[in-house]
């Protein structure tokens, strides 16, 4: 790779290829998220759409916050919270919002099955899905549960999962979810 190639108009230039019109990989602390959420209610002049974007990103972020393996210290929060990265992509039909985390390998069984479960249902199957685990006594895998369920709800898209193993203890989580422009 040369040298001209690491500069900021290199970078602006490869993100706008890409059609990049976020990406933010650190610390999903509340003030991120903040910054986040305002600069997604801009993306789209279509105020559901824009609302949908704005619940998947907050759905991912937050499982980020939660799960990530990763973990970074936050004075404002005064503790430790996840990191992970976020992206949001468009072509012409569809909004891409993708993220990356690392879970504990444990995890990626369960979060396998799960992804396949609600990419079997249809609208009413998820609704119904949904409302079966807002049921269930509060536990962080049903936290988790809900907030996949949720993605796919909004998105009426199937969620496409890659899991890449880093080492014996570690995967790399990664969720992506597409939004039609138009409703």
């Amino acid at each position: 790779m040369e040298t001209q190639e690491l500069t900021p108009l290199y970078l602006r230039n490869k993100l706008r290829e890409h059609k990049v019109v976020l990406l933010f990989h650190g610390m999903m602390s509340q003030d991120v998220l903040k910054v986040i959420a305002d600069d997604l209610k801009h993306k789209s002049h279509d105020q559901v759409i824009a609302k949908r974007l704005f619940g998947i990103v907050i759905e991912m972020a937050q499982n980020i916050h939660h799960y990530s393996r990763q973990l970074q210290y936050s004075e404002l929060e005064d503790k430790e919270v996840g990191v992970g990265t976020i992206v949001i992509r468009e072509n012409n039909t569809h909004f891409f919002i993708e993220s990356g985390n690392m879970v504990d390998k444990l995890q990626e069984k369960y979060l396998l099955e799960k992804c396949n479960r609600i990419n079997t249902l249809d609208g009413d199957g998820l609704r119904d899905y949904y409302l079966e685990q807002r049921r269930q006594p509060q536990r962080s895998e049903v936290s988790a549960n809900i907030g996949l369920i949720d993605m796919a709800r909004k998105s009426e898209q199937a969620l496409k999962v890659e899991m890449i193993s880093i080492d014996d203890t570690l995967t790399f989580f990664a969720l992506s979810v597409s939004v039609k422009k138009q409703h």
